[in-house]
């Protein structure tokens, strides 16, 4: 029998549009800077005013030599780069980013925003360009061919997470399904050979890696993914066609697959979606 399931935010929308509501009428009433931003504009600045999630391994962190570095900080200068100005990540939070793009704080966001239905009545996402997946990481091998491939497994899942939802939802035969305490603990479990497979966040493959060295351990099944987007505010759509625009040629060249090969650690998905906008890029999960 086929099962299919999907992920919905289950918390924080409500509060979403509340506090962009709330944004927007402060930034009309005292910000002149959260009207339209133009490509021009941009360039004539000579600064990109960026908000990007700064305590947010791999998507941007302050590293051992006390740089800011990161996926989503590197994607901020490339972007910069095309443009021809200077970067400046401004850190934001999930709980102030939106305020901070409708309020003028910032010309975009690139601050781990997954595309969703309610996120999009308030913001204007680009193209995506990166994905978050959650996943089943084995030792290296060949794609599973869906839930089959788990069979005769013990699998491993951090307890109460996505992972863990969709692999007890399918419910499957033969599969041993392992619960511990938190995501260290399953890697841990892998690395040792308590468990065969693990249920896990796309960036724990990088961080495998890390550990017990390049190649060892891939993503080897998609269990749900999330598209992120570039956020601009309602209405600018020049400035979201040039970062479609941009994120589509560094796809097309390859920069941006290296990039997030390089800090999540696996490969940007051949089948990307070309808009940010609509039905499209929402979060998909495999069938049993």
């Amino acid at each position: 029998m086929k099962k299919s399931a999907s992920f919905r935010p289950v918390s924080g929308t409500r509060r979403l549009l509340l506090s962009a509501v709330a944004a927007m009428a402060l930034g009309t009433a005292f910000t002149p800077s959260a009207q339209a931003q133009s490509v021009d504009a941009v360039k004539a600045s000579g600064v990109l005013k960026a908000g990007v999630q700064v305590a947010q391994v791999p998507w941007g962190f302050t590293d051992a030599q006390g740089q800011l570095t990161g996926f989503e900080v590197e994607f901020v200068r490339m972007v910069a780069k095309d443009l021809g100005v200077q970067p400046q990540i401004v850190p934001v939070t999930p709980a102030n980013r939106t305020a901070a793009l409708l309020t003028g704080q910032v010309d975009m966001l690139a601050a781990v925003m997954g595309i969703f239905p309610d996120r999009q009545k308030v913001v204007l996402f680009s193209r995506p360009y990166a994905v978050n997946e959650n996943v089943v990481i084995a030792k290296a091998g060949p794609q599973m061919q869906g839930w089959e491939g788990l069979k005769g497994m013990r699998v491993g899942v951090p307890r109460g997470t996505p992972q863990d939802k969709a692999l007890t939802d399918a419910n499957l035969p033969d599969t041993k399904l392992m619960r511990f305490d938190d995501d260290a603990a399953t890697v841990q479990a892998l690395i040792s050979g308590q468990v065969d497979a693990i249920g896990a966040a796309i960036t724990q493959v990088g961080n495998l890696a890390q550990v017990a060295g390049p190649g060892k351990y891939e993503s080897r099944l998609v269990l749900s993914r999330v598209y992120n987007g570039a956020a601009v505010r309602p209405g600018e759509r020049e400035w979201a066609d040039y970062l479609n625009d941009v994120i589509g040629r560094k796809i097309a060249d390859g920069e941006l697959s290296a990039l997030y090969k390089k800090w999540i650690g696996n490969d940007l998905p051949a089948d990307m979606p070309d808009t940010g906008e609509g039905d499209a890029p929402l979060p998909a999960i495999v069938t049993k």
